[in-house]
């Protein structure tokens, strides 16, 4: 047992360098791109995340991940196959410990990442869906789902090194009840540690 925890712990610590460094990227200064209208909506995410960064709160990541991503969707994609297993009645409760699950790892791991800009490669999709490419001032590949809403623009996933944030909560989410034989209270208590 000690050794699967030291395990999830890894794989969470490897998580949240990639999700921070996604984030980061996000505020960094952008290089021009004209035709990816979505830019504008990148650099102010990637703003307030930097600025949680700088003052190294969970609330403040929280805060920004709630502002500029989907997180009920991402929350519940996370649970994958276990899904039917969270009562409606707990879902609120659920995307609220996932929201500040995500801001106390970044929190903790705030000081590791340092980027200096980034620039848009390329935007794909269609007017309401659109994947961005980006690229970190040291080379490294960035690609963001977004899908527009009356509103403006909302994160529905991000690449980092080819993982997808998403896809990586799942399988974290899915270890942990598949460990615990499918209990969504022993999550909850994961989400709460």
């Amino acid at each position: 047992m000690k050794l699967a925890c030291e395990g999830l712990r890894a794989m969470i610590k490897h998580l949240s360098a990639l999700l921070f460094s996604a984030l980061l990227a996000m505020g960094a200064t952008s290089a021009s791109h004209a035709a990816c209208e979505a830019e504008g909506f990148v650099t102010d995410a990637g703003k307030a995340f930097m600025g949680a960064a700088r003052s190294r709160s969970a609330a403040a990541f929280s805060g920004a991940a709630s502002r500029y991503a989907d997180l009920n969707a991402i929350a519940l994609f996370a649970l994958g196959a276990n899904r039917s297993s969270l009562p409606k009645s707990r879902q609120a409760e659920y995307v609220a410990l996932t929201r500040a699950f995500i801001g106390k790892v970044l929190a903790k791991n705030a000081g590791r990442f340092r980027a200096s800009g980034i620039s848009v490669v390329s935007c794909s999709g269609s007017a309401k869906a659109l994947t961005v490419n980006t690229r970190l001032s040291g080379g490294q590949k960035l690609v963001f789902k977004l899908y527009k809403t009356r509103g403006g623009y909302r994160v529905r996933d991000v690449s980092v090194s080819s993982v997808w944030l998403a896809q990586q909560l799942r399988t974290t989410f899915a270890s942990v009840l598949r460990k615990n034989g499918g209990d969504i209270d022993a999550l909850f208590n994961y989400l709460r540690g």
